[in-house]
């Protein structure tokens, strides 16, 4: 009998010694046995070390690293070492305050074990809050296009959805300098790179994501230097749809850009919101002088900055008649 192909599931991890345990149990509970979970440790000052020696010495497959200083601290740095470290020919990242469905390993893995062009899976998965009520199904469909169904809000990319063939996603690396929006940059390069990518949709939820106090999601807009990655990943899909003359991509990403600029100036951050209007192509000078002013009536009166996302133009008229030109 022929042994099934070695998963190498690679969890970072920060100061969720009282979450963690779930995570590798659930993982630890997979229908699917030839797995190894690597966790990387991004510096820790909780119980993490404790928790992690109970299960390395329970089961060999658990496999626990601290990131090296040659790697920038972060989820970002966490996830290429653990990479670097892996041995399966299949790739599933998680996260460390999440959980597996019992079949999440099994399910993913059938269509690479009976299709063995198949470089993709991809799956459905549910968000709780933290009453565990569940708040949203996402991933429910795919059209067959990933990034059409990326516009058309159809389909999210963060990496627990994924399931990767090893040697397809070699060239790539998390930027380790990003500090929100990165599963969005590595996915978006990793798609746009190969459009003969063998891509396949299991219409079924394999996973739970938790809401908690420690969630990556809060305080963005509080954060510049989050805002600034928000704004640069969502710009380089911009330039994308740009070079395709994707017309729902560019208008779609054009207000994305344009709402992060206004998340900066809501929160006070004028003058790395003017730097970026100033060079961003894909408005007017008089656009550009408009928002200027509405920049400084936020700054004056406190109001001006929703502006950037209710200017008085029709988007897509623009974007035939000044972008395409």
């Amino acid at each position: 009998m022929t042994e099934e192909p070695l998963v190498s599931i690679i969890i970072p991890t920060y100061n969720r010694a009282h979450l963690i345990g779930e995570t590798l149990d659930s993982v630890f509970s997979q229908t699917y046995s030839n797995w190894e979970c690597i966790v990387v440790d991004d510096g820790s000052t909780d119980e993490s070390d404790k928790i992690m020696k109970d299960y390395t010495s329970k089961d060999k497959r658990y496999k626990y690293h601290h990131r090296p200083k040659e790697h920038l601290s972060g989820g970002n740095g966490a996830r290429n070492y653990g990479f670097l470290m892996s041995k399966g020919d299949f790739i599933q990242w998680f996260d460390s305050d999440d959980v597996m469905a019992l079949d999440h390993i099994e399910s993913k893995m059938q269509p690479f074990i009976t299709n063995l062009d198949t470089d993709v899976v991809f799956s459905a998965f549910e968000n709780v809050n933290m009453n565990g009520e569940r708040t949203r199904i996402a991933n429910k469909e795919f059209s067959g296009n990933i990034i059409n169904d990326l516009v058309d809000g159809l389909v999210s990319f963060g990496p627990l959805s994924f399931m990767l063939r090893k040697d397809k996603i070699e060239k790539f690396q998390y930027d380790e300098t990003l500090k929100k929006n990165q599963d969005l940059d590595f996915f978006f390069r990793f798609f746009t790179s190969n459009e003969a990518l063998k891509i396949v949709h299991i219409n079924k939820i394999l996973y739970t994501v938790r809401a908690h106090n420690g969630s990556m999601t809060h305080g963005s807009d509080k954060d510049i230097s989050k805002m600034t990655s928000i704004y640069k990943v969502y710009s380089m899909i911009l330039n994308y749809f740009i070079e395709q003359k994707h017309l729902k991509g560019i208008i779609n990403y054009r207000h994305r850009c344009l709402n992060s600029l206004k998340v900066m100036v809501r929160n006070g951050f004028y003058v790395e919101a003017f730097k970026r209007l100033l060079s961003f192509p894909y408005l007017s000078i008089p656009q550009k002088f408009y928002l200027f002013g509405c920049m400084i009536s936020q700054f004056l009166i406190n109001k001006g900055a929703t502006q950037f996302v209710k200017m008085k133009f029709n988007d897509k008229r623009y974007v035939e008649k000044h972008i395409f030109k």
